[in-house]
């Protein structure tokens, strides 16, 4: 067989599959665990929909259901450095394996709770702490054990791909998170997403061993410390990770208001509340399939900034809306121009890190992405509460794009990636 003809099959010895945005797909190791992913995180929307949901119920309040998603990112913005270090000392499979199963006792904890109508919000908090614990742990393995199913020279296409199912599963979790309040409750969801932990488990663990890194017998605190003293001298990455913690506090958390727009505002129900947190994804979508198609590194960097800008748009076009069907048409707008910025994002600072730091940077990326994100529960939440969602969607906006300036604008570290 001609040379170029080889390099054409899947390494499994399957037909050939496109080139571009989906040559990840050739690696059957990252197929079957990106589609079994796919189904356990429609899961984790329904559950992240009807948890909003519930909280809501329980008690009216903007505050708690600020407070609630704020639980859920404490532990990692605590305990990511730290994840990131055992990421990059532990086998990642192991790691994964484990999160699997806790995260689906979890689910089925809340969903036993929900359904015996024992649930209070102190258990709904406690729940979502319990959740944030797993994230500490789950995100830097899984955003470093791309590269030890497709290699370095796929790895652009397995972190699209990723992004592709966690947003196309943002527009179809919420979406029948929506459905089945209406029809029979929130505790269905809690249970949906119980079951939808089993495909990657079972991916995982029939999956051969990979690869521990050599600084598996470092000190923690001297891994710790390199991975940080990497991110503060390396000035592109840096500005790149504080560019996500400034969308984590002032533009993410967003979606902590939907529950009080769809019902106060649009007087839409929860089904009306799926569908909005659903628009979102529908943007993110197109934002993920136009930033695959540019995959050149000199474009990378004008895409985060294309990104930011289209996403600051969202925000104010989607604090003027009064009409619940043209919210459905500017959420789009949102997803679009967040999706685009993170993903891209994602994908410079996996490049440029080294392959023995990638753990360690990816916790200090998991802390920015997810880390923050209780402060950004809490602006969004008490704010709402003090001064309505369409003045606090505003200030939003108006913090990041002021942030996201001072990051990028005419910054020559970001500006050489353009």
């Amino acid at each position: 067989m001609p040379e170029e003809a080889a390099s054409e099959l899947a390494p499994d010895g399957a037909p050939p599959l496109p080139r571009g945005p989906f040559r990840a797909l050739r690696h059957a190791p990252f197929r079957n665990f990106w589609t079994a992913q796919f189904f356990s995180l429609v899961g984790s929307w329904m559950q992240g929909v009807a948890l909003r949901w519930l909280v809501y119920q329980l008690t009216g309040s903007q505050a708690l259901i600020g407070i609630t998603s704020a639980a859920s990112g404490i532990p990692t913005a605590i305990f990511a450095p730290f994840g990131g270090v055992i990421a990059d000392r532990v086998e990642k499979r192991r790691i994964l394996i484990l999160v699997q199963i806790v995260a689906g006792t979890l689910a089925l904890v809340l969903w036993q709770l929900t359904a015996l109508h024992w649930v209070q919000v102190w258990q709904v908090v406690l729940v979502a702490f319990g959740f944030g614990l797993v994230a500490a742990l789950d995100m830097p393995a899984r955003q470093s054990f791309w590269v030890e199913l497709v290699g370095k020279e796929d790895l652009m296409s397995a972190i699209t791909l990723n992004s592709s199912i966690v947003n196309l599963s943002r527009i179809l979790g919420p979406s029948f998170a929506g459905l089945l309040i209406a029809q029979v409750g929130t505790a269905t969801c809690f249970l949906a997403n119980a079951i939808s932990f089993l495909g990657p488990l079972v991916v995982l663990v029939r999956m051969p061993r990979s690869v521990v890194s050599a600084v598996a017998h470092a000190p923690i605190w001297a891994s710790v410390r390199e991975g940080l003293s990497y991110v503060r001298h390396d000035k592109a990455v840096k500005r790149l990770l504080l560019l996500i913690g400034s969308w984590s506090l002032f533009g993410a958390q967003f979606d902590v208001l939907l529950p009080v727009l769809a019902d106060k505002q649009f007087h839409a129900g929860a089904q009306g509340y799926g569908f909005l947190a659903a628009a979102m994804g529908v943007g993110a979508i197109a934002g993920l399939l136009t930033a695959a198609s540019l995959e050149s590194r000199k474009r990378r960097g004008r895409l985060v900034l294309v990104g930011s800008a289209v996403a600051i748009l969202g925000l104010l076009s989607s604090s003027l809306v009064r009409i619940y069907a043209v919210a459905l048409l500017c959420l789009p707008i949102l997803g679009f121009g967040a999706a685009m910025q993170l993903a891209t994002c994602n994908t410079l600072v996996q490049s440029l890190v080294p392959d023995g730091l990638r753990g360690r940077v990816m916790g200090v990326y998991s802390l920015m992405f997810v880390g923050l994100m209780p402060l950004g529960s809490l602006f969004y939440g008490f704010l709402g509460h003090a001064l309505g969602p369409a003045l606090t969607l505003r200030i939003g906006a108006a913090c990041f794009t002021a942030l996201a300036g001072l990051l990028l604008i005419h910054k020559r570290e970001v500006r050489r990636l353009a």
